[in-house]
């Protein structure tokens, strides 16, 4: 018994260093969140090369959850060409995409009305935006552009996804800070949500805590 309590007394005194030593070299991340919006933990559900740090989404009803900033860590600290890693990314957000597809064709989505009928044939309509996003999604973004906020130097890829009379917007962004690379998705089917979320991603700072 007494070898056994040892033990768990060494486990528990190198967990607190170890502790210590993670508090001490640990950066962290900082938004200005208003007060029509929620910041929580964000956790991917799947494998990826990313690891998930926290979710801002608006205060609202359904439509808010199809509205969304994430932030996450890109676990491998070495990436050779920013740009061609964000045009690589935009392959990864397809199933989110299909997804606000499906919410637009529900019976219960203001595009399943008959009167939409009439426009099923324009190339504005679902239908030509899911043949343009199998063929090429890039077709929808505009040039990466390299841009600056609170944090330093960030590359932005940034596209508007037409879904009928709606647009799915999509920014994608990558930025080197503190030897680390932070990747932002913003989603949302709402411009002025989109602004917002602008706003609050070009408060995203890095900081070491006391």
């Amino acid at each position: 018994m007494v070898k056994s309590y040892y033990l768990t007394s060494n486990h528990l005194i190198l967990f607190f260093l170890l502790f210590l030593s993670f508090v001490n070299n640990a950066l962290g991340q900082i938004y200005k969140i208003p007060d029509s919006f929620i910041e929580g933990p964000f956790i991917y559900s799947y494998e990826t090369n990313l690891k998930g740090i926290s979710r801002v989404t608006p205060v609202g009803d359904i439509f808010s959850n199809y509205s969304s900033l994430e932030l996450s860590l890109v676990k491998s600290s070495y990436i050779r060409s920013p740009n061609e890693w964000l045009k690589d990314k935009i392959y990864d957000v397809l199933g989110e995409i299909a997804e606000t597809e499906r919410l637009l064709r529900n019976k219960d989505s203001p595009l399943s009305d008959p009167i939409f009928e009439q426009f099923k044939h324009l190339p504005i309509f679902v239908d030509d935006t899911m043949q343009q996003l199998a063929l090429n999604p890039l077709v929808f973004c505009k040039k990466i552009a390299s841009l600056y906020n609170k944090a330093g130097k960030f590359y932005e890829l940034n596209c508007t996804i037409p879904f009928g009379f709606f647009n799915n917007y999509l920014i994608l962004r990558l930025q080197n800070e503190k030897k680390n690379w932070y990747f932002t998705k913003i989603t949302t089917l709402n411009y002025n949500r989109l602004l917002d979320f602008l706003i609050i991603a070009d408060s995203f700072q890095i900081y070491k805590p006391n």
